[in-house]
């Protein structure tokens, strides 16, 4: 154990008193203050009182049981450590009390290694979230700082609701790699392989995350340095069909791409940049749709190009979903997505970027339940719109 477990407080909740007093003596040997409780009430009472760090509770106990005590405690102290006491013969209640956030679960007859190494995993825990916390209020305090100092300068600005936006993005992945971590900690411990698969399933969907929020920076960040020169129209779109045929395919969707056609059209762009754009709106398009599917709906997603006097228009096409009110409102607002997890908000925000960096616009026009139009229009400049 560490020299600093002073630090930490413990509740004890157990009705058996030969246990209980066995741990009491082993955790307070250890240099933790505890407070011992012999029923779920008097534990619920104990915890509202003195708001321990770490809560070590049987579950199986008169009155307020250990899984009700879990959800009671984690429901006004999401962040309390909380670990389970188990028989043999209560997995299936050891496996539930995860379901409810509780930090991790020893079996009877108790091991006093296995406790002290249950609580030092807490404590760690604990130590490491205080971190995070004290990180991400410094970030924050640092962001208001230099949103204050920059008031007056958009560019500035969209910095600081940036580094905002990621910490927020980051956040959320770091926690669902913690989650997965665990339960892979617990395949590993326990030999279960249930937990192995789950747990593994729960990384790669995290590693998917992490890879997409990269790929969505880079292409952020690229707007700053974009290279301007005559491209055809249908070049930022003709690899669109093949990239992700196979995704429209898999969700049932009929997916197509119409190209302009003409050979003596020129528009000075970044056509990689204008394919990003596209891109996120034809990825979109192709998550707009209900699930599980509808059979009696022709799913129909639609990418084309077309020329004005002026400018260059591609346009996304979808009979999906649509969009309520609400999200009509945020939709090109900073890392806004609708998503939901699998979505880092980052996309429309980098397109809205571009388009505007080519002097060109963005718009939508959309319907609940009939589908969504998206539209993005560059004009057809006869210099760099950098001015270069």
């Amino acid at each position: 154990m560490k020299p600093d477990n002073q630090n930490y407080t413990i509740l004890l909740v157990d009705d058996e008193p030969g246990i209980r007093n066995v741990l009491d003596i082993t955790l307070t040997h250890a240099g933790f203050k505890v407070w011992p409780a012999s029923n779920g009430d008097q534990g619920w009472d104990l915890f509202r009182e003195n708001h321990p760090d770490i809560v070590i509770t049987d579950i199986k106990m008169p009155g307020i049981d250990g899984i009700d005590l879990l959800k009671q405690i984690k429901e006004i102290s999401p962040d309390t450590e909380v670990i389970m006491i188990t028989g043999h013969g209560d997995m299936d209640l050891a496996v539930k009390s995860l379901q409810y956030e509780a930090a991790d679960f020893i079996t009877k007859p108790i091991d006093s290694a296995e406790i002290e190494t249950a609580v030092q995993k807490a404590v760690d825990r604990i130590s490491i979230n205080t971190r995070i916390r004290s990180y991400m209020a410094d970030l924050e305090q640092l962001i208001k700082e230099k949103d204050r100092a920059i008031d007056e300068s958009r560019t500035l600005s969209t910095i600081g609701q940036t580094i905002a936006g990621m910490s927020h993005v980051i956040k959320n992945i770091a926690g669902g790699l913690k989650g997965s971590s665990f339960i892979l900690e617990q395949g590993i411990e326990n030999e279960n392989r249930e937990y192995l698969v789950k747990g593994w399933e729960m990384m790669k969907k995290n590693i998917d995350k992490i890879t997409n929020l990269s790929l969505d920076l880079l292409n952020y960040a690229k707007t700053t340095r974009l290279e301007f020169k005559p491209c055809h129209p249908d070049d930022p779109v003709k690899e669109i069909k093949a990239l992700l045929d196979h995704q429209a395919r898999q969700a049932g969707i009929d997916l197509t791409v119409t190209l302009l056609g003409s050979d003596d059209i020129r528009v000075n762009m970044d056509a990689k940049a204008i394919h990003t754009c596209v891109m996120n709106l034809a990825a979109n398009a192709l998550d707009a749709f209900e699930i599980p599917e509808d059979p009696e709906q022709t799913r129909q997603v639609h990418v084309f190009v077309q020329q004005t006097d002026d400018a260059v228009v591609y346009q996304v096409h979808d009979n999906g979903m649509g969009m309520n009110q609400t999200v009509q409102q945020t939709v090109f607002k900073e890392f806004i997505t609708t998503k939901g997890t699998r979505g880092t908000g980052f996309g429309l925000m980098t397109t809205r970027k571009i388009v505007e960096e080519h002097h060109g616009d963005i718009g939508f026009t959309t319907r609940e339940g009939k589908g969504s139009k998206f539209w993005i229009t560059i004009p057809l400049l006869k210099k760099n719109p950098k001015g270069d």
